[in-house]
């Protein structure tokens, strides 16, 4: 059975009121790879009646009362994604497919049924928010998921070009869950229930809006940003409020001034791994609810398992460390085997499980021997810390257990794989060509200039080449036809015509072809954005020009991609 969706199912399912309305522009896709799903199948097994309201008509405020009004608040999330990351490509153009509305289909109407308008609205977490706030001012709304997340504090966005508020001031929102939320969503639901006011709630993961911070003022290890209106009128406050931010890493209290009003935020909670099995273990339909016929990005995950989340690679230009986190936390052998059997259990199952793994796979199981630390530079630009202990072995015995799983035919590894040695030795190399992958083995260079690789925070180019030589000679040893299909960001901030020479030169030289290009997009908070916004390095101070015409930007992804 769903969650409901409307006033018919809620009565089916005897529900009155809902405690909980979650409220996403995603089609509900019942399935523990979608946000909305997990959340809302969590706070139903700790005995909430959660409904959700999946793509409401958001120019009419009373559409987001069609469950009617919740008995605790409204949580609204902007997707699986931001939305003007969904809504437009690199060059600021609208895009023409929404994967996660039925057939990619972006607009409420189809064609021939006249003027259009997006099921996604730009800045979907304000849209929305402000019109719950016009329909039923009084119940609390929790935001959150990746675009509340990452647009948490004063930042540069690309697609207006300039320094917005933090969303939390935008949206109108009580309280803001940041990272994964499950656990602070329940605790905030809880505080909300037992009548404390948002102001006043001091939960880990989250943030409100307070006229005052007598609370941390003389605690030294509150961290106090530069103003928002600091940051709007110079970019190096701006640069020093990122490397605030940055090398908190959500261990302290963080605040930041607007105007008369200040955000405050509370430290991080890591989830711990049987808790991240607890909800992983949660009943699902694994399937998209029945109003919608086929929803594109559920048929790239449907029979893919989870099995771990954060990175330690710390990408300049990924979002993931900001949301997930720089820790890897892993679910269980037990877990991750239990779901493969659920699955392959069900009546449509062909017999693929096309992923096991997390933003990256190889790093399920990895850990720190000392603890953890600040700067998380796990991979010591591919030599790898000491400290590091790598779970590849482990992950690989999971898939060949999982294998053996009763009509289980195949495996797949389609996360992303990294090629440092420290976590992908000779052995993991030839038991991923021998038996996960078909034909490809996709991975990420990124780049093949070594200065614009050192600011992405990428391995270099010598890391790559060690990577290839072992890699050829598995290869030519096992008779594999296996072959290298890169990644690349083109227009990345540094990155010149020398540079692009550089990564042709690099594409040829080690015969990469069937390249896969993207122009740089500058998204919320990450360190390239603010490069990109700079013009230099907030770390290091090293100037990164960067060429800023599309079409410029598009002849250089062209000239690559012929290349390859």
């Amino acid at each position: 059975m769903f969650l409901p969706t409307s006033r018919l199912e809620m009565q089916k399912q005897g529900i009155e009121q809902c405690d909980i309305v979650i409220v996403t522009p995603d089609a509900y896709v019942d399935h523990p790879s979608f946000a909305m799903a997990i959340l809302g199948r969590f706070l139903e097994r700790q005995g909430y009646k959660v409904g959700i309201l999946s793509q409401p008509d958001w120019k009419n405020p009373e559409s987001f009362l069609e469950l009617g009004v919740p008995r605790i608040a409204f949580a609204v999330s902007g997707g699986q994604a931001d939305s003007m990351v969904i809504n437009y490509t690199a060059k600021k153009i609208p895009r023409k497919e929404d994967r996660f509305c039925e057939d990619g289909n972006p607009y409420f109407s189809k064609k021939g049924e006249g003027k259009k308008y997006r099921i996604r609205p730009d800045r979907t977490v304000a849209v929305y928010c402000n019109q719950i706030k016009t329909a039923c001012r009084d119940v609390p709304i929790i935001i959150g998921g990746i675009e509340a997340s990452l647009r948490r504090i004063a930042h540069y966005d690309f697609w207006s070009d300039k320094i917005r508020r933090s969303i939390l001031f935008d949206s109108k929102a009580d309280i803001l869950v940041y990272g994964m939320g499950e656990y602070p969503l329940l605790e905030t639901v809880q505080n909300l229930e037992n009548g404390i006011p948002p102001e006043k709630i001091r939960v880990p993961n989250t943030a409100v809006i307070c006229r005052e911070f007598d609370d941390y003022q003389n605690d030294e290890n509150t961290v106090i940003l530069p103003s928002f209106k600091e940051v709007e009128d110079s970019k190096d406050k701006f640069a020093e409020a990122w490397r605030l931010f940055e090398k908190n890493d959500d261990r302290n209290v963080l605040v930041q001034k607007y105007d008369t009003r200040y955000y405050v935020q509370q430290p991080k909670q890591q989830v711990a791994p049987e808790e991240l099995d607890y909800i992983y273990d949660l009943r699902f339909e694994r399937r998209p609810h029945p109003k919608y016929k086929r929803i594109p990005a559920f048929d790239m995950i449907e029979t893919s398992v989870t099995s771990h989340r954060g990175c330690f690679g710390d990408c300049s230009f990924c979002a993931i460390s900001a949301h997930q986190g720089k820790e890897i936390v892993s679910r269980s052998r037990d877990s991750i085997l239990k779901e493969v059997k659920a699955i392959s259990g069900m009546n449509n199952f062909r017999g693929t499980i096309t992923d096991i793994g997390g933003p990256t796979a190889n790093m399920y199981g990895s850990k720190c021997a000392s603890g953890g630390c600040i700067s998380h530079d796990c991979l010591k630009s591919g030599e790898g810390c000491k400290n590091l202990v790598p779970g590849t072995k482990e992950y690989l015995s999971i898939l060949d257990e999982a294998l053996r799983i009763q009509s289980v035919k195949r495996i797949q590894i389609n996360s992303g794989i990294r090629y440092e040695q420290c976590i992908l030795n000779d052995s993991a190399i030839e038991s991923i060509l021998g038996k996960y992958i078909s034909g490809r083995m996709k991975i990420a260079p990124e780049s093949g200039s070594d200065k614009v690789l050192e600011l992405m925070n990428k391995p270099s180019v010598k890391i790559f080449e060690d990577f290839y030589k072992r890699f050829a000679g598995i290869r030519k040893k096992s008779g594999l036809k296996c072959i290298l299909t890169p990644y690349l960001i083109t227009g990345h901030p540094g990155e010149g015509e020398k540079e692009i020479l550089e990564t042709s030169e690099f594409l040829k030289r080690f015969g990469l072809s069937g390249a896969q290009s993207q122009i740089f997009t500058p998204t919320p908070m990450t360190r390239s954005t603010a490069m990109y916004y700079l013009g230099y390095d907030p770390m290091t101070g090293q100037k990164t020009e960067s060429e800023k015409d599309r079409k410029k930007l598009e002849k250089r992804k062209t000239y690559l991609l012929n290349r390859s």
